[in-house]
């Protein structure tokens, strides 16, 4: 899995997800039906694509 952050929330991400179909995978897809734009960074704090992310933000420690 690559390694990657929401950027919404600063949290590591979990994958990718697309916010529009909710297709997930492991690698980013620049090839995704939605546009390799909408393969974003999943979130492992709720589970989201970043651009849903409702998680607040983490501080920097």
């Amino acid at each position: 899995m690559e390694d990657t952050k929401c950027k919404s929330c600063g949290r590591p991400g979990k994958g990718y997800k697309c916010p529009d179909c909710d297709s997930v995978s492991e690698k980013h897809d620049p090839e995704h039906e939605c546009g390799g734009d909408r393969c974003m960074p999943k979130c492992s704090g709720c589970e989201d694509a970043e651009e849903n992310c409702i998680c607040p933000p983490q501080e920097d420690k």
